[in-house]
């Protein structure tokens, strides 16, 4: 069964005496409206910024209609930066809402670029306007004549300056001395003489088979750097979530971030990898030879725009080969 509100019923009982008007339908409420609830971040990539507009169009009359076209211009400093088109099409039935958003992409090179043209490299934030409107069709009824068809909404917001960047460097295995090395494979179960050969080559820098590490049980650290840095003028606040190395077997080793944030506009974070030989050998090897299948780096991490209320925690995905050699 169909549910009226209780102004649609009134409506529908002023339509039965003939006592209504639009003017009337505008009193009670009854002309479709539209509303731009919010612009937030819904994503972040290393090209830009997607950002997400949240809108709702009200449709209190009782009698469906439905939607053209909404349409927006997305503008810097009252000039288009691009258009957008959603919901052709869409039926709105009687005394129903619909919520729907539509996003759109700004670079990071187009935001400093719009920020060093404007003499405003300084600036924290450029200021964006969304300007756009809802073309409804509202059909022939009687009910609907000479009621407004095109809604406008508009809504300013904040796109920060601001661009991110990452890198890794300085990979290598932390070696112990030969001694160390030596005294280690034996106690992983690798006879003393072997276990001296092999720890002369490693420390010497001499290539070593793939399988040299079969059947010993050791530790080994490996170590980089990963490189944080935001080329804008925006605050941030950069947190790491997970990260780990995938090798070229598939096996993926966790990781231990020295620090898990970087509030500043650029840092450096340390990071370990524990490495054993019994699940790791072939790899070890590969690191120690310079050569193989590089493996890979990945990060999942969040970033915050303190300044911004509706970017808290906004996911940002890294990957990155770190080459053997």
């Amino acid at each position: 069964m169909k549910k009226f509100t209780i102004i649609s019923i009134i409506t529908v009982i002023l339509l039965g005496t003939g006592l209504f008007s639009c003017a009337t339908l505008k009193q009670l409420g009854l002309s479709p409206s539209v509303s731009l609830d919010s612009v937030s971040i819904s994503s972040l990539d290393l090209e830009g910024i997607t950002f997400n507009c949240n809108y709702k169009i009200s449709n209190p009359l009782p009698v469906a209609v439905s939607v053209k076209k909404v349409s927006a211009d997305i503008l810097y400093n009252e000039n288009k930066f691009t258009s957008l088109k959603a919901d052709e099409g869409v039926k709105l039935k009687a005394a129903g809402t619909k919520n729907n958003r539509f996003n759109f992409k700004v670079p990071y090179e187009t935001i400093l670029s719009l920020a060093k043209g404007s003499n405003a490299s300084q600036n924290k934030y450029l200021p964006f306007k969304i300007n756009g409107s809802v073309s409804l069709d509202l059909g022939k009824s009687a009910i609907v004549q000479n009621l407004t068809s095109n809604l406008p909404f508009s809504l300013s917001f904040k796109v920060p300056v601001f661009k991110p960047s990452f890198s890794v460097s300085n990979p290598k295995i932390q070696l112990p001395s030969l001694n160390e090395l030596k005294n280690s494979l034996a106690s992983g179960g690798m006879n003393a003489v072997k276990a001296a050969a092999l720890a002369g080559s490693i420390i010497a820098g001499k290539q070593i088979a793939e399988n040299a590490f079969d059947g010993v049980n050791m530790n080994m650290q490996m170590k980089f750097n990963l490189n944080v840095a935001n080329s804008g003028s925006a605050p941030w606040k950069y947190a790491i979530k997970n990260c780990s190395l995938k090798t070229g077997s598939g096996d993926a080793i966790s990781l231990s971030p020295e620090t898990s944030e970087i509030t500043s506009s650029s840092g450096t974070i340390p990071v370990t990898a524990v490495l054993n030989t019994k699940t790791a050998g072939k790899f070890i090897a590969q690191i120690l030879n310079k050569k193989g299948t590089n493996p890979v780096f990945s990060l999942e991490s969040g970033l915050t725009f303190p300044e911004l209320s509706y970017s808290a925690n906004i996911p940002l995905l890294y990957s990155k080969e770190i080459s053997l050699r």
